[in-house]
């Protein structure tokens, strides 16, 4: 979808997180910390990425998967 988009910057791939997180993004469009926040649900998938945008211009390997603050999937070590 980014690549169709020409979604090719930093900041244009980070957003594109919001169509896989409920609408949630790293950073707002101004660059300032938007999320995750102190109290947000631990649901998150460790990838094998320098930044947001690289997990999403890259099939960046799946390390582990933490739901509701529990590993599932893998460990992070």
């Amino acid at each position: 979808m980014a690549e169709i988009s020409g979604w090719v910057d930093e900041q244009s791939l980070a957003q594109t997180l919001h169509y896989i997180t409920g609408g949630n993004t790293p950073l707002h469009s101004k660059g300032e910390l938007n999320w995750p926040n102190v109290g947000d649900e631990a649901n998150i998938v460790f990838v094998d990425a320098s930044c947001s945008a690289e997990a999403v211009a890259r099939r960046s390997k799946r390390v582990a998967t933490l739901f509701k603050g529990e590993f599932v999937s893998g460990s992070f070590q």
